[in-house]
């Protein structure tokens, strides 16, 4: 029989690419996947009759989706500003879901893999999977976010612990690449369209916020990795340490790029956006876990990676005009 895989969020950003993947790589796999559209409205069309779409919420199906042999699990609220209208009510819809996730994954005897974030680290530097976490004394939709993903970490390694299905947990670190959306807050498409279209490019604070962005493609491919090749109920770091920037320095990098004269311009983002922001501290990944047990490792640097994004911004859109989000498609 042919191989059955779930993706749920699979029209979003990381799981457009992941779905990509895995048709590439499970050629004869039935693959079916769920999304409600409610982040990165791409166009999707290329995935169109090589695999089963179902737009729907993933939490308002019923459990009897059928048995799959793995699940891929990266349906949840998602970005610094797609998070803020939903703030008191993350927590409870990504647990919602990891839940109802997980139920699945039971049924069918699955073997799941849970998309998490880096965001669970809380704090500033160089981390790895077995470091202590930390909560800080901040209040906000992106503190809500980040124990939400903890938690539920923590809830499906729990269901997992009576074998009735495989886990595997990926926390990924700041990914970039085609299709990314700027109206839910991802920096580099902001960045990139600010500069194309000759506007003000906005850098929160002093702009030394350090980065470490992984392109999309070597993304889904460790996010595969782990799936093939990791261990049971461990959780992995997959993204690519060799690309540490500052928003700064990022900003400075695109306008050079695009061949822009728009000017570069700090901005306080609570007066922007509310209270309930709070801007992401400063991480870079460990991978040698993910190395060490899977043999993955991130190809894409930075320059690679921003001439690509930059080349599909070109491809889409010919010469770049006034459309705050070239390419996306309404719903």
């Amino acid at each position: 029989m042919a191989k059955r895989i779930l993706v749920t969020g699979g029209l979003g950003f990381i799981g457009y690419h992941l779905c990509k993947c895995l048709l590439a790589l499970e050629a004869d796999a039935e693959i079916l996947v769920v999304d409600n559209l409610s982040s990165t409205k791409l166009d999707y069309s290329d995935l169109i009759g090589r695999l089963e779409i179902v737009v729907h919420d993933f939490q308002a199906l019923p459990d009897d989706l059928g048995e799959f042999d793995e699940i891929y699990h990266l349906a949840s609220p998602v970005g610094s500003l797609g998070i803020l209208e939903k703030s008191g009510k993350i927590a409870t819809e990504i647990l919602d879901l990891a839940a109802k996730v997980g139920r699945i994954a039971k049924q069918g005897r699955s073997r799941l893999l849970y998309v998490s974030s880096s965001e669970v680290y809380g704090r500033d530097g160089q981390h790895r999977e077995s470091a202590e976490q930390m909560v800080p004394c901040k209040r906000g939709a992106r503190m809500e976010y980040a124990l939400a993903k903890l938690t539920a970490e923590h809830l499906l390694l729990n269901l997992a612990a009576d074998g009735d299905f495989e886990l595997k947990i990926v926390r990924p670190f700041n990914a970039m690449g085609e299709w990314q959306s700027s109206t839910i807050g991802f920096v580099i498409p902001k960045f990139f369209e600010a500069a194309l279209a000759g506007r003000d490019i906005q850098v929160f604070g002093d702009g030394r916020q350090i980065r470490s962005f992984c392109h999309v493609d070597d993304l889904v491919n460790g996010i595969v990795h782990v799936q093939a090749l990791g261990r049971n109920n461990q959780i992995y770091n997959v993204g690519q340490p060799g690309n540490i920037v500052s928003i700064e320095q990022l900003a400075h990098t695109v306008r050079h790029l695009c061949g822009s004269k728009a000017n570069i311009v700090h901005v306080d983002p609570v007066s922007l956006y509310g209270k309930h922001y709070i801007e992401a501290f400063d991480k870079v990944p460990d991978i040698r876990k993910v190395i060490d047990d899977t043999g993955w490792r991130p190809t894409i640097d930075l320059a690679g990676g921003l001439t690509r994004i930059l080349d599909h911004y070109r491809a889409i859109s010919g010469e770049f005009g006034t459309a705050a989000a070239p390419g996306l498609i309404d719903a």
